[in-house]
């Protein structure tokens, strides 16, 4: 019955694809400009008009994503997803292509603030960057909180951070838990140092069948009861919010939107666009 239900859900979420991908197809009519101009300005109009496509095309795959996250009922966030197995899409003049990264699989830099987890944060951007200014970051963050990691990576001279950092570092208010079902190797290690001797097995158990809750932890050998008591209040299999990126590309011609999004139950919802930005997890 179980299984039976799954496969209905993930049948549906395949029509609501589809769907989405005949509309965004169709939506390419209405971006084609009415008077193209002399040949002399052809090649600047087209290119002004294949941005103009490219835009529409990941505006409506973010609408279309909504739709998708508000069929997810399922009670554990994992790589088997239908909004984590997208595929690239053709679109009649290239591609569209969508990235989703959980928000918590990555360290949650604003925790630095809170008392119950600063100590594990700062020993985490520690190891992630030994040259890194905890400190200066902490006091920036008392003053200001940065709206995307790209706020964050204009300054990141500033405390010491190199660009490779920003890989691993969470800039939205997230609840402290990690979703080990998402985390990298290198989260696992610097963010839950106690689970860093299995944090490989914990990887290929994820690989093979995703982590419905976080008591399947102790089936990985070595992790005994104790072991799993002391990390519990810092690891979950539930990811409420996402960072997606989406990149259309027409030719030579490529645009690209990042945005965050919540998500529970029968709800989503868009929280932040940003267009033309730089892809901070690509990666990890």
């Amino acid at each position: 019955m179980v299984s039976n239900r799954r496969t209905t859900d993930l049948g549906h979420r395949g029509a609501v694809l589809v769907s989405v991908l005949l509309v965004v197809a169709a939506l390419i009519t209405l971006t084609v400009m009415q008077n193209e101009r002399a040949s002399a300005n052809y090649a600047q109009v087209r290119m002004v008009q294949k941005r103009l496509q490219g835009y529409v095309y990941c505006s409506t795959a973010l609408k279309a994503l909504v739709e998708i996250l508000k069929d997810d009922d399922n009670l554990y966030d994992g790589p088997d997803e239908t909004w984590a197995t997208l595929p690239v899409i053709p679109t009649p003049d290239g591609t569209l292509s969508i990235k989703i990264v959980p928000l918590n699989s990555r360290i949650p830099l604003v925790k630095l603030l809170d008392r119950d987890f600063s100590s594990r944060v700062e020993d985490a951007l520690y190891k992630i960057d030994p040259d890194m200014d905890v400190e200066g970051l902490r006091e920036y963050l008392k003053k200001q909180r940065p709206y995307s990691p790209g706020e964050l990576f204009l300054k990141r001279k500033q405390f010491n951070l190199r660009a490779t950092d920003m890989a691993y570092l969470n800039t939205e208010d997230t609840d402290g838990r990690i979703n080990i079902n998402f985390a990298p190797e290198e989260v696992i290690d610097a963010y839950l140092p106690e689970l860093e001797p299995f944090s490989e097995e914990i990887i290929k158990y994820r690989e093979e069948h995703p982590f419905r809750d976080v008591s399947e932890l102790r089936k990985i050998p070595g992790i005994d009861d104790q072991l799993y008591l002391s990390v519990q209040r810092y690891v979950t299999v539930k990811s409420p919010m996402l960072y997606v990126h989406v990149v259309s590309e027409l030719g030579e011609t490529e645009v690209d939107v990042s945005s965050v999004f919540s998500k529970s139950k029968g709800s989503a919802r868009l929280l932040k666009y940003l267009e033309g930005v730089r892809f901070f997890y690509g990666g990890a």
